[in-house]
């Protein structure tokens, strides 16, 4: 998940794409940054995955108050920042599990080092 103003970005590992697990682990990431900014979440962009375009995915934003925008089926150019980004994720998990030596029991940690790392990055 990333911020669109501030790039701050956010990874949460899913056991499965079922839709109480996606919503569940939505749900929380929205209360933890409605408690740190003081601010209210208004838009959220997703691609058009099952796992995201529901009836319960539908009420919980309508609940909310939040606006659902979708990009369109397979067209990866409507959300090429959030694409760069997962390739930089990638490739520095990669770059650093191959460096070190890791196993990839590790490759989660390692993923969570790098996304930790960019956030202190400045963004131009």
């Amino acid at each position: 998940m990333m911020d669109g103003f501030s790039s701050y970005q956010t990874v949460a590992f899913l056991k499965s794409k079922l839709v109480k697990v996606t919503l569940n682990v939505f749900k929380s990431f929205h209360t933890k940054t409605k408690h740190q900014t003081g601010k209210r979440l208004r838009r959220v962009r997703l691609d058009m995955g099952k796992e995201w375009y529901n009836s319960a995915w539908e009420h919980y934003c309508d609940e909310q108050g939040l606006d659902f925008e979708f990009t369109t089926l397979y067209a990866h150019q409507q959300n090429s920042t959030v694409e760069q980004l997962m390739q930089t994720i990638l490739n520095g998990t990669q770059m650093v599990m191959a460096e070190s030596g890791l196993s990839m029991k590790y490759w989660a940690d390692t993923i969570q080092t790098v996304v930790y790392v960019q956030n202190l990055l400045p963004n131009f």
